[in-house]
């Protein structure tokens, strides 16, 4: 797998925060973050990455919380899903 660009690992970052908003610790943040670094230095698939961050958003803080992220970020997912098999 290849690096992804920076601005695509924030713009999923900011999508996922915005979300949580007050409902998690900064140190479940930083758990989002560390998966969220792995995908951007291309260990995990956007898929991947996704799907591991609504696993534990689900499991820690709220399953409807996952749905939302996974519903906002899909969009993303898919295209970088598309541009990483080029």
């Amino acid at each position: 797998m290849i690096p992804v660009p920076k601005e695509s690992v924030d713009q999923v970052r900011g999508i996922i925060r915005a979300i949580l908003e007050q409902s998690a610790s900064q140190v479940f943040l930083g758990r989002v973050d560390a998966i969220l670094e792995g995908w951007a230095a291309g260990k995990l698939s956007a898929a991947e990455a996704c799907s591991k961050v609504q696993k534990i958003v689900s499991l820690f803080i709220d399953e409807n919380k996952a749905r939302e992220i996974g519903a906002r970020c899909a969009p993303l997912v898919t295209k970088m899903s598309v541009s990483e098999k080029k």
